[in-house]
């Protein structure tokens, strides 16, 4: 099987973004969403496309069937989708169905095994835990690098307990390279491992795997293990892990949050985006990502203060730098003319170094 590389992927990403129109499909239902960007993104990358003429659906579940079709899509846009040698063999897959040759290529690349020796499950939703396995086996199979360490990597979780043994270093490995992050819940964070994935989630996975296919990021440092509930003061969802904020600490959040969301307002708007070259795209995609996720994080309840913005976006921040060290010096500039296009001096520099990033100049 074909392996990609830098290279490889540059190309392909070019070839498919000079096929599709400059501007990304304007989805109705998804202005203002969270995941607006990486919709945006990985549907001119044409890995999704709309369940209406001008809808995208962003939080219906994904089922295993549209997983797996999403997934053969990435492997084409790479140029290391080969077509299955036989029909996939459950007995809930017809040659009729649209996922069909998908779950095939996925079961004869050892990315799925089904939900028993007969049974794919097509129309069960995809879960948390499910889509950490078939990412990591595709890795495994498409690339040459050494994933021992981030497999090994322990997660903080609340809930890691709850996550199936066949899965556990599959979640391991997809929290360490920044492809999936975890769910804030008293005391600290929780994973979720059988909570059904959604397009939105699903669209945002992908372009972080599609980043990290690229380049592998740094691994990220040993997280803290939190108490247990009930285990200490800070509990509560939204509470900084030393008790109640202070009102200066509420001032400086309040602030980042309005910084957050005029870049994101801007970032929606910017027509240099769409001329952008892929591995500029690819890191404003996951700059964008962390301030979307964080600020639908605020929208539950949960207070961004630094330690907890730095802590739950180490792993995406260290992917960012390894995107921006593979840039060349041209790249790198139209990078950076684009960020400092999105906010004021004094916006951007308090957001980036809110965030950890001390590397866009």
């Amino acid at each position: 099987m074909k392996r990609f590389t830098c290279g490889l992927l540059t190309a392909a990403l070019t070839a498919g973004l000079l096929a599709m129109p400059a501007a990304a499909k304007d989805f109705s239902d998804i202005q203002g969403h969270w995941g607006q960007s990486a919709i945006q993104q990985v549907t001119d990358w044409g890995l999704f496309s709309g369940t209406g003429e001008d809808t995208f659906s962003p939080d219906l579940t994904m089922t295993r069937g549209m997983f797996v079709t999403v997934m053969a899509q990435t492997a084409r846009m790479l140029q290391v989708y080969q077509e299955p040698a036989q029909e996939a063999g459950f007995e809930d897959v017809s040659d009729a169905d649209y996922y069909a040759d998908a779950a095939a290529w996925a079961k004869e690349n050892g990315l799925v095994a089904g939900v028993d020796a007969t049974h794919f499950g097509p129309n069960s939703p995809i879960s948390r835990e499910q889509m950490c396995v078939i990412m990591g086996q595709f890795l495994k199979k498409f690339t040459e690098y050494d994933l021992t360490a981030y497999q090994q990597r322990e997660n903080a979780f609340l809930d890691k307990a709850e996550i199936a043994d066949y899965a556990r270093e599959s979640v391991n490995l997809c929290v360490s390279l920044g492809l999936v992050s975890g769910v804030p819940a008293d005391g600290g964070v929780d994973f979720q491992p059988r909570m059904p994935a959604t397009r939105a989630a699903v669209a945002v996975v992908l372009g972080n795997l599609v980043a990290v296919t690229e380049k592998l990021p740094e691994l990220p440092p040993e997280p803290e293990q939190p108490e247990q509930p009930g285990g200490g003061p800070g509990g509560g969802t939204g509470e900084v892990p030393g008790g109640e904020p202070t009102e200066e600490e509420k001032a400086e959040e309040a602030k980042v949050a309005e910084y957050l969301q005029v870049i994101v307002e801007s970032y929606s708007n910017s027509q240099d985006v769409a001329y952008a070259e892929p591995v500029v795209k690819d890191a404003l995609k996951i700059l964008m990502g962390c301030i979307e996720d964080a600020l639908a994080r605020r929208d539950k309840g949960q207070f961004l203060d630094r330690a907890f913005v730095q802590q739950q976006y180490a792993g995406e921040i260290s992917r960012l730098k390894s995107v921006y060290d593979s840039m060349t010096d041209e790249q790198f500039t139209s990078a950076n003319s684009i960020v400092l296009g999105l906010a004021s001096s004094e916006q951007l520099y308090f957001v980036l170094e809110y965030f950890g990033v001390d590397y866009f100049a």
